[in-house]
């Protein structure tokens, strides 16, 4: 059942960018092995829901629900990024698989007014940040990783990938001080430099957390 789950799970588009197969075959390798060093298992045989903040074109999408929708009654992802043509691009690839238990929505809205703003009773299994950008902002993104971690699920997980050495410790340091726990901070040796700026790769550290203090 699993894997017929797996399948049916498919882009109705091809991606964007020449690279980004590579990058998500190497994400799927990566995701794998930070979830097995942190240890943490998701219960089985529930209905998960998954939250992917600033979500941009959502090409993890896939990746996302073949490693969180295994073992579930079926998974929901919720998207939002504040770029329109990002998440047009997001809607028209992915949806309801055939047997209906995988659902996916984005929608355009700024990150912070939106986590405000969804229902306080349906909290999230899994948080999801690819490629945080922290540095950019700090007191905006800790923001973001506050709301985060009040929607989330008490025994939830956040995962959050970096493309910088420097930017992800100082996000793994602002959610330690909000409370998260790191349950492992992984050094993704399947990572592609985008040459745009030194030390820049996709999806260079994979950081999974707790969502309290042990």
């Amino acid at each position: 059942l699993r894997r017929q789950r797996q399948m049916s799970i498919r882009d109705r588009h091809e991606f964007s960018h020449a690279d980004t197969a590579e990058d998500m075959a190497n994400l799927q390798l990566g995701l794998a092995e930070a979830l097995r060093r942190a240890g943490h298992s998701l219960a089985p045989a529930r209905d998960r829901r998954l939250l992917n903040l600033a979500c941009g074109r959502a090409d993890e999408t896939g990746v996302l629900a073949r490693q969180f929708g295994a073992g579930a009654n079926s998974l929901e992802i919720v998207g939002a990024d504040i770029r329109a043509p990002e998440i047009a691009e997001a809607q028209a690839r992915w949806g309801c698989d055939e047997d209906g238990k995988f659902t996916a929505q984005f929608q355009v809205h700024d990150g912070t007014r939106f986590l405000r703003e969804l229902d306080p009773t349906r909290m999230f299994d899994i948080a999801f940040l690819r490629h945080q950008n922290y540095w950019n902002d700090p007191v905006l993104w800790g923001r973001m990783f506050a709301e985060t971690l009040k929607q989330m699920d008490e025994d939830g997980l956040l995962v959050i990938t970096s493309y910088f050495d420097k930017e992800h410790k100082l996000a793994c340091r602002a959610l330690h001080e909000l409370g998260a726990k790191r349950l492992s901070n992984y050094p993704n040796p399947r990572t592609r430099p985008t040459g745009d700026a030194p030390g820049k790769s996709t999806d260079r550290w994979i950081a999974v957390f707790a969502k309290g203090i042990s």
